[in-house]
């Protein structure tokens, strides 16, 4: 198992997980451009609802991927094989049952996709192209607990890696069959094939690296008992995260229509492929962090929390502050300006966005120190208040209204209530100065958007090269209001020495390969 550090892994973990979603980004983008100029807006709606129906059919795994992951940590540690065995093999007929659970499930919804579906047009073949969707979700639970164990031992750069090849294969395929078919159900089915590969290939790296996975031990009934008990508060947790983030695309389909899903979803590429960078960047210390937690002090885990949190004020504050004046440019030049909501909507989307990427730090801690016994609640309430919201504002002001819900009920439940429960169960003090920062790091940003609207030159054409400029430009204002704001402080220097240690991991793979 895993002998190097965590600053090592981190690296490798993030290093690969960049690459892999700089690839998928970059085809993505190509394959929806192309998708766009060769099938209706109504296709791109399809996808975001399926997408919408199969995340909340994903609750059937009652969160187990996360108690899985935080279970493994201990016996990793001590190294302890047997335990490792015997809780793969029955996490293995867990999923086994759940991939049977969600494809019943899924057949029995197919009636009431017409109820959800709203287009002024017929789309032949929808249940058809439903099935498509459902066998892919069905198939990709079949090898998630060994992918489980190798994220587990800090080693998900392994998963990044074959990723990357796997995700320029099916983007690159499906980029080429729809554009000499312009057939959506070949476009989607391409999906299954590859999914099917990248399990075969995860799984026998896994047997690979943990021979003992081979081994068909029993686990006891105390353990299951406490899987159970683990999965029980993750599932609450799990609900009340997917009915508030996975039901935007359906309300928006019934209140406004399938069209307006399509539109929506080039701004969703956009905003999930910015905040997935977010995520990238910190769950890919959810391992490592769960090792911190285990064997360092409150006063080392609250300096590593610091570092994170002013990475994730920077990227949150760059994103906002650029896409303010570029996302509107981006969309006409990549899919349209048919396919470009007005303002109020991207103020909507983009303080979401903000939300996302800052409350990362305190997520990635969450996961790690497996916190979902004493928060599962006030997600309950956040969803509540989220689905009345939508539906509400919804219904008043459209796509806006909906949009800026999930943010009003973050705010009012866990975005004040998560951070008292980590920093009073981990760090041993008192909560009230990361209100402060997340304060002055909203004011910092409007500050830069202010700046920004001095510096960035109107361009009379809207060009590639243009906005190539300005989002040039844009970056390197905003990164440099954010070193002077903290390159003095103990985060920033713990950062620079964190860059120093990668720098010296990098020079030690890059030898490694070279022996």
């Amino acid at each position: 198992m895993n002998n190097k550090s965590r600053t090592y892994n981190s690296t490798q973990n993030i290093i690969l997980g960049f690459v892999n979603k700089f690839v998928t980004i970059v085809l993505t983008f190509v394959s929806r451009a192309i998708f766009v100029r060769v099938l209706a807006a109504d296709y791109l709606g399809i996808n975001g609802i399926f997408s919408d129906v199969l995340t909340m059919l994903s609750l059937a795994d009652l969160g187990l991927s996360t108690s899985m992951i935080y279970s493994f940590y201990k016996p990793i540690a001590e190294k302890d094989e047997d335990k490792l065995s015997a809780l793969l093999n029955y996490y293995r007929k867990l999923y086994n049952i759940i991939a049977v659970i969600i494809a019943c499930i899924g057949v029995a919804l197919i009636p009431f996709l017409k109820y959800i579906i709203n287009t002024k047009t017929s789309i032949p073949h929808i249940n058809l192209y439903y099935l498509v969707f459902l066998t892919n979700t069905v198939v990709s639970y079949l090898c998630i607990y060994k992918s489980c164990m190798i994220s587990a031992d800090q080693k998900g750069y392994i998963i990044s890696k074959i990723n990357v090849w796997i995700g320029v294969i099916k983007l690159v395929a499906q980029t080429v069959i729809l554009y000499c078919t312009h057939n959506y159900f070949w476009y989607i089915a391409i999906t299954i094939f590859v999914t099917v590969v990248n399990n075969l290939i995860i799984s026998r790296k896994a047997d690979t690296m943990y021979p003992f996975i081979k081994k068909k031990l029993p686990l006891p009934k105390e353990e299951k008992f406490k899987i159970f008990n683990d999965m029980k508060s993750v599932f609450i947790y799990k609900f009340a995260g997917v009915v508030m983030v996975g039901t935007d695309n359906t309300l928006i389909s019934i209140l406004v229509g399938t069209a307006s899903v399509g539109v929506y979803s080039n701004y969703n590429t956009i905003t999930s492929n910015l905040g997935s960078i977010g995520f990238l960047l910190f769950s890919s210390l959810t391992a490592s962090l769960g090792n911190l937690l285990v064997v360092e002090k409150s006063e080392k885990r609250y300096q590593v929390f610091k570092m994170m949190q002013m990475i994730s004020f920077w990227l949150g504050g760059l994103c906002i502050s650029c896409l303010w004046y570029l996302m509107d440019d981006f969309l006409d030049l990549w899919v349209g300006n048919n396919y470009v909501f007005d303002k109020v909507v991207l103020v909507a989307i983009l303080v979401n966005l903000y939300l996302t990427l800052t409350l990362q730090p305190i997520l990635a801690f969450r996961d790690a120190a497996g916190i979902f016994f004493q928060t599962k609640y006030i997600m309950v309430l956040t969803a509540v208040i989220n689905l009345v919201l939508s539906i509400i504002l919804g219904k008043q002001y459209g796509v806006a209204g909906i949009i800026i819900s999930t943010f009003i009920s973050k705010i009012v439940t866990y975005f004040w209530y998560e951070p008292r429960i980590l920093f009073h169960s981990f760090f041993n003090m008192k909560v009230r100065s990361y209100y402060y920062e997340h304060l002055g790091n909203v004011v910092l940003t409007f500050v830069s958007i202010l700046i920004l609207s001095f510096i960035l030159p109107t361009f009379a054409k809207v060009t590639y090269i243009n906005w190539f400029l300005k989002a040039l430009l844009a970056g390197i204002v905003v990164t440099a209001i954010y070193v002077l704001r903290y390159f003095k402080t103990d985060e920033f220097k713990l950062v620079i020495d964190k860059v120093l240690q990668i720098k010296l991991a990098i020079m030690k793979r890059n030898k490694e390969c070279t022996n």
